[in-house]
This record gives structure tokens, sequence and C-alpha cells, in this order.
């Protein structure tokens, strides 16, 4: 329903960052962002200042010399939850419901003060310290890497899979964590879910409301999972190398599993430049260039790059975005399509190798028959099924979003 000029206008209070040109103003406990041109916020500060929809436009107006679209502005901000009308008539509920929605966030009892003792300069130079220490040792001994025989168990599989299991989904908890408390530590509350990445099970925070905070101060955030995992991944190593000059022992079992856990974090930090995925590299990347759409936007160049080089003359308008960001763009479609290359890379030389060779143990368990080792069959068939587990439900949640995104379309 369109506005009168005599409307007066209900403003939420919201935050506000600037951002190059733009301002972020956001409702954090709805966890609703909107990136808005500077000069718009002038409308919205005259309308929270009590001046009917008439007077903020005539204001505008004379300042900038240019009548405002304020319809537009206000039914977007509206559906959003921003502003309403005060005598409360024709407000969406659609807008209702997701202003006053209550958001659960997850270990929002943590104070502040606690979260920022975890990321102060002391502890962050002791954890740089730590993986400069492993990463020093493994170029000088670089046989003391493990490789994807790591993951490939030839004795009590079953087991050691399901222990491998359990610490891997735990740490992934943590390295999740870690954002969160990082994220905390600005003030920003946060929430941890499960979703899938292409083929991959995932586990994700939602720090959505990091737009409420500078830039600056979200790089740590962003980056505290991949520096747990590094932390994590130096200080097994630094047990590996300990063991190999002779500090202590430690049990073959044991060694094997400490040597699968590194190779895991190895592939973590490794599906951190899978660049064609939002990845925390990927928000790194657009809040250093102040990118609001990179990956859409990257995906429509590629697309467009394709096109041309196929004869075809249908092409997706760029001409509106602004010539530094087009750069960026750029450049970034080249870490697009080499992260791709990566995702691929591993999937066929890393994935599907181990996958095969406890598929291929299944396989002969399978025609060797129960009666034979009652143990070893047992041990095989589990093994086959808890390595192929995650890979459908993966594969499902892909091949649905994929489905639904088509439909939608």
């Amino acid at each position: 329903m369109p506005y009168e000029q005599s409307d007066q206008i209900e403003v939420q209070a919201f935050t506000r960052q600037p951002e190059g040109d733009e301002v972020v103003i956001g409702l954090p406990a709805a966890n609703v962002f909107v990136a808005l041109p500077a000069e718009a916020l002038e409308i919205l500060d005259s309308l929270a200042r009590g001046k009917t929809v008439g007077e903020a436009q005539s204001e505008f107006a004379r300042v900038h010399a240019i009548e405002p679209d304020i319809d537009g502005l206000l039914e977007s901000l509206e559906q959003r939850g921003f502003v309403r009308r005060r005598d409360g008539q024709a407000v969406l509920q659609q807008a209702e419901g997701r202003a006053d929605r209550s958001i659960r966030y997850h270990f929002s009892q943590i104070p502040e003060s606690v979260a920022r003792r975890f990321f102060g300069p002391l502890p962050l130079a002791l954890c740089l310290a730590i993986i400069a220490s492993a990463v020093t040792i493994a170029v000088a001994r670089p046989s003391l890497i493990p490789g994807r025989s790591s993951l490939v168990f030839t004795q009590h599989r079953t087991a050691k899979i399901v222990i491998l299991s359990l610490v891997a989904y735990g740490t992934i908890f943590l390295h999740e964590f870690a954002h969160l408390l990082a994220a905390r530590a600005q003030g920003v509350k946060s929430r941890i879910g499960i979703s899938n990445r292409l083929w991959f099970l995932v586990a994700q925070t939602d720090m959505t409301g990091l737009w409420a905070v500078p830039s600056r101060q979200r790089y740590l955030p962003m980056l505290a999972g991949p520096l747990l995992d590094g932390l994590s991944a130096s200080l097994l190593f630094l047990l590996l190398f300990a063991k190999s000059e002779g500090v202590f022992g430690l049990a073959p079992e044991i060694e094997q599993l400490v040597r699968a856990m590194i190779f895991l974090y190895l592939l973590r930090l490794l599906w951190q430049c899978y660049f064609f995925m939002r990845t925390d590299f990927y928000f790194v990347f657009t809040t250093f260039f102040g990118c609001k759409n990179l990956m859409k936007d990257t995906q429509d160049l590629v697309k467009n790059l394709f096109r041309r080089a196929t004869g075809s003359t249908e092409r997706v308008d760029q001409a509106h975005i602004p010539l530094r960001e087009r750069r960026v763009i750029g450049m970034y479609s080249v870490l697009w399509i080499f992260g791709r290359g990566i995702a691929f890379l591993s999937l066929f030389f890393i994935t599907l190798p181990v996958l095969f060779r406890y598929l291929n143990g299944t396989r002969l368990a399978l025609q060797r028959g129960y009666a034979g080792n009652h143990y070893q069959f047992l041990d095989a068939v589990l093994v086959g099924v808890l390595n192929l587990a995650p890979l459908i439900i993966g594969l499902y949640l892909w091949i649905t979003n994929v489905v639904r995104r088509r439909e939608a379309a």
C-alpha cells in the first residue's frame, strides 16, 4: 500500500556501519542487515525525528536536488522490519514476523570479557609461534608429513574409524566454536548449524551479526576456525617430531591415529582454498576488498566468459558494478576456477582412492562370507558403511539443494 505524504513512520532502533560508499544497517536481535546508500540514511534519520514522509522527501530534495524514491525504500525496509506506519496499518505479516522473531543464539551466556581472554595478543602470539615452529620442522623434515595412506587402516578398522570420526567431529565443533567465541569477543552473538557444500557434509557458524562491527574487527572471528585447526595440527606434528627424536614413545595405534588426524587437519585447511564456495577465506577476501556480492558476480563473469568462448551472445549485464569491484571480481574469478580444480583433484586423488580401498576390502569380505572370520567380516562391512554414510548424506543434500534452486528459478 503506497505511503501518504502525511504518514508518520516508526523507525526501529538499528545499528549502522560504514562500508565504502554504503552503510550497513542492522537489527541484530532479528539477525537482519541491509546495505544502503549513505544518502538513504538521511531519510531514515528524518523520519526517526518525527517528520512525515512528505517532509522527509522535501528535505532530501532540497539538499540533493533530486526526488528520492521514498516509497520503494520504505517498502523494502518495511519487509525487513526496520520501519512501519505509526498507526500500525498495512504492516506486512512477513515483516512483523521477521522483526519480532526470537533467534536462538548458542553459548550467548559466555561473557565478552571471558571470550576476549582467548583472543588477546599473548594467546595469538603463542598460537602463531607454535604454528611457525611446526612449519619450520615440516620444511626441514618433510618425511614426517602424513600422506593419504595415513587414513587407511588395515587392522581393527571399524574401531579406529569410529574413534577417528568421533575425534574429527569433535574438532569440527571446536573449529566452529572458535568462530563463535571470537565473534563473542567482539560482542556479536552467533549460532552453529549443519549444512552442506557440494557433496560435503559441514558444520557452519552464522556470524551475520559481524556486519554490526567495523570491518577490521571481523577478520579474527573469520579466521579463528582455521587458526585453531592450524594450532591443533601443529601440536600433533610436534608430538610426532618429538617421538621421532626419541623424546618419548607412542603406541603404534596411537601414532597411526595422530598421523590420520594431522592429515585430516591438512585437508580442512585445503578446504579453505575452495574459493568457489563460501569458506572462511572467502569471507576474509570479501571483507578486505569490500565486496557485497562477490560470489554471484564472479559466477556471472565466468558464465559470460564461457558464453563468449562458445559463441553465445547471451550475457549477464555487469555494467552497473563499479570499476574497482569489477577488477576484484576478475582477480577472484581466477581463484574461483583454481579452487574448483583443487576440490576435484582432492576428490579424485584423496577421497575416492581412500574410499575405494575400504570398499574393496568390504567387497572381498563379502566374497569370503561370514563363516570364514566373523570379526574380519563385520569389521570390513561396518567400515564400508562408515565411509559411505557421510558421502551419501552430503550427496543427497547437494542434489536436493540443486533441485530446489532450479524449481525456484
